[in-house]
């Protein structure tokens, strides 16, 4: 038998010799069985607690689908999960492909294996967080800090004294400086600008942004809001949550009265007048032209670039209900020269022009057609021979099949190994005869005649849809958005019109064929489908 063997570790449970030991264990048993290892799938320092981010499991997910193996061997059941749900899936999709899952500790997983073992390791994961906080709590209240090092502290000790700080005075004549010009008025832009100018490395080592000062209100973090300057650790203003549809931490806001507060009047850095002024200052509204103030994104965000310094250009005002963009990096710590705004209209409107000019040109659409085809064609000839070779091995199945059950009619075969490989090889047919049964062939169909006219009146309508708030423009912003990859944006002298640069290309118009199975996520580059760029 053909197994696949799969390993993984968590940074804050193992060390990066548990992969090797995983692996040599699950082999030794695989040769003890005379079972073939064809593969091997690692994921080292990741959680269990999502499949999100797993790139090994993915590639034993994409392995076992195209049936390079029988079984799939792992240590334990919660190598491949600690989430019931995540395991309950795994499990369902890899039987579906005729994928076996045997576990050194369990052997071969049946249904039970997985409700019962996915709960316990989905516990154990709430479990181990209970005593993570309790741990912690415990740490605070003998004045230790539990999270990582803070700018103006240097850690003491490790072991049984983790969590010991001293003030590092360099770093702590920063932060006085910082909360003694921002409590008289001082910007934190002006600040940061010095700081950067005078060479001071940042908390992680490189430049100062103004953020990094004021952090978010909301969640009361930042240098500004950091009550350990003044000699008070506060624990559990904060809680994190994983996405279930993205497996990425969320932070949620945890109400004053559990957070958990401990006076360590050796760690203050900041005296506690100055400290209060500050904070008094922090908590003026800045109004709505605030350059921090969350805006809702809109037809270009994301896609602006600035063509000085290659940061993002983001929302930076508003002006009578004109949305303004400028250089993230002259708004966060004011470290580029690029100081002009930009109205959004102007940028959309400029950007929906150079579009219907350049990319929806009528040469410019016949070679990407003309490329459109010759990759259908191509893939239309892939799925065939895929599809042809698929047809073969679904034959030769069939085959084994009829010769095993002849064989024990006659009373030529039996035992348990006997009816395990049967009932091996029609899982293996059923996942082939799932396969052929659905829409595995691209059909080599000609683009739709008026794709290109439908698409151009989207763009020519998008404007006044999006003045309107016309909800169905949604799609065309989106399209508009797949044509795009990037806009620069260069400053020019005062009273001239900025410099733009559109790349893009036509990948959203070619996938518009009405019927036709989407083929731009597994397009190659091709004649017409290099990015395309051009100034405005």
């Amino acid at each position: 038998m053909r197994v696949a063997v799969y390993a993984r570790y968590s940074s804050d449970l193992q060390d990066a010799c548990s992969i090797v030991d995983q692996l040599a264990l699950a082999c030794e048993h695989a040769e003890r069985q005379g079972w073939q290892v064809v593969a091997k799938f690692t994921d080292a320092a990741i959680s269990g607690a999502s499949l999100h981010n797993r790139p090994g499991l993915s590639d034993l997910m994409r392995a076992a689908e195209s049936h390079h193996f029988e079984a799939v061997l792992t240590e334990s059941l919660d190598r491949l999960s600690r989430d019931l749900e995540d395991i309950a899936g795994l499990y369902k999709r890899l039987a579906y492909w005729g994928v076996d899952v045997i576990t050194l500790a369990d052997g071969k997983v049946s249904k039970l294996h997985v409700g019962l073992k996915g709960m316990i390791a989905s516990l154990f994961l709430d479990d181990l967080a209970q005593k993570t906080r309790r741990g912690q709590i415990g740490r605070v209240k003998a004045g230790r800090i539990p999270g990582g090092r803070c700018y103006g502290y240097s850690v003491l000790a490790d072991g049984d004294e983790r969590g010991r700080r001293g003030i590092n005075e360099a770093e702590a004549a920063v932060v006085r400086r910082i909360f003694a010009d921002y409590a008289r008025g001082r910007s934190p832009l002006k600040i940061v600008q010095e700081l950067n100018t005078e060479g001071i490395p940042g908390p992680r080592g490189g430049y100062w942004n103004a953020s990094a000062l004021l952090g978010s209100a909301k969640r009361r973090n930042g240098l500004l809001n950091n009550s350990l300057y003044r000699g008070q650790i506060t624990y559990n203003r904060q809680r994190f949550v994983k996405d279930p549809s993205t497996g990425k931490r969320q932070a949620q806001a945890n109400p004053a009265d559990q957070w958990v507060t401990k006076d360590v009047p050796e760690l203050a850095i900041v005296p506690a007048d100055l400290f209060e002024a500050a904070l008094a200052r922090r908590a003026v509204p800045r109004g709505t032209n605030s350059n921090f103030h969350r805006r809702p994104k809109h037809l270009l965000s994301g896609l602006l670039v600035c063509g000085s310094c290659g940061s993002r250009m983001i929302v930076r005002t508003r002006k009578g209900g004109t949305i303004y963009f400028g250089c993230s990096a002259r708004m966060n710590r004011l470290g580029c020269a690029n100081a002009r705004n930009i109205a959004a209209p102007e940028i959309e409107n400029r950007v929906l022009a150079s579009l219907r000019k350049h990319l929806l040109a009528p040469d410019v659409i016949a070679a990407a057609i003309d490329a459109y085809r010759s990759e259908r064609q191509r893939l239309s000839q892939q799925h065939a021979r895929s599809r042809n070779s698929m047809e073969r091995e679904l034959g030769e199945l069939t085959r084994k099949i009829k010769r095993i059950v002849h064989a024990i009619a006659d009373g030529q075969a039996e035992g348990r190994e006997i009816v395990r490989s049967l009932n091996q090889l029609e899982r293996q047919r059923e996942a082939l005869e799932a396969a052929l049964g659905g829409k595995g062939v691209f059909d080599s169909v000609e683009l739709h005649p008026r794709a290109a006219d439908r698409y151009r009146q989207k763009v020519e309508d998008i404007q006044g849809a999006l003045a309107a708030g016309d909800a169905a423009a949604a799609e065309a912003v989106t399209l508009v958005r797949d044509l795009i990859q990037r806009v620069k944006i260069t400053p020019t002298p005062r009273g001239e019109p900025v410099a733009m640069e559109i790349a893009g290309d036509l990948g959203a118009l070619l996938n518009m064929d009405e019927g036709a199975t989407p083929v731009m996520s597994t397009m190659v580059a091709g004649v017409g489908f290099e990015p395309t760029t051009f100034r405005l």
